[in-house]
């Protein structure tokens, strides 16, 4: 693994350690003797083994989550596959959602994502996202979430970490 790959993980280390620094205590309470409710997180077949979930701005996770799979490994000017799930904790009216690269890493394709309309809670909903990583190193996507319910417009807001490594300089191997 090379230096910038290894900063990169230890940064993520440092800045997820200290993302809980201003949160209270948990309570310590005795388990309630009652069975726990059941889970509203998505059906393992909504969700692949490979998914995980994008990282979020508050609390945003537990109204709507964001999943995302790398569909190969990111390597600099390699088109780059992204598998996203939306998956919607309550009823919505509508969800959209729009896509943006930083510098080093352009969306190429999905940019815009909906509006869906009448979305159901816990019912997934898939997007293709498409990247050109153009240098190497540590990138984030941007992802506004736009929904619509009781409560109004909500815009919530996401990060896709991507660690893209250097292009293949390996020769081709010369026809037989």
């Amino acid at each position: 693994m090379t230096n910038r790959r290894l900063a990169a993980l230890a940064a993520f280390a440092v800045f997820g350690s200290i993302s809980g620094c201003g949160d209270p205590p948990p309570e310590q309470t005795a388990a309630p003797a009652t069975p726990a409710k059941p889970s509203n997180a998505p059906k393992a077949a909504e969700l692949s083994g490979q998914m995980v979930a994008a990282v979020s701005g508050g609390k945003s996770a537990t109204a709507i989550g964001v999943h995302f799979a790398l569909g190969a490994a990111p390597t600099v000017g390699k088109p780059l596959p992204v598998q996203i799930v939306f998956v919607p904790h309550q009823k919505y009216a509508t969800v959209s959602a729009h896509f943006e690269g930083h510098e080093g890493l352009e969306v190429s394709l999905g940019t815009d994502f909906g509006p869906v309309s009448d979305v159901d809670a816990e019912k997934s909903l898939s997007h293709q996202l498409m990247l050109v990583p153009t240098q190497e190193g540590m990138f984030m996507v941007t992802v506004s979430v736009d929904s619509v319910a009781d409560e109004g417009n909500v815009v919530r807001i996401f990060s896709i970490p991507v660690i893209v490594g250097p292009a293949d300089t390996a020769p081709a191997s010369p026809p037989k």
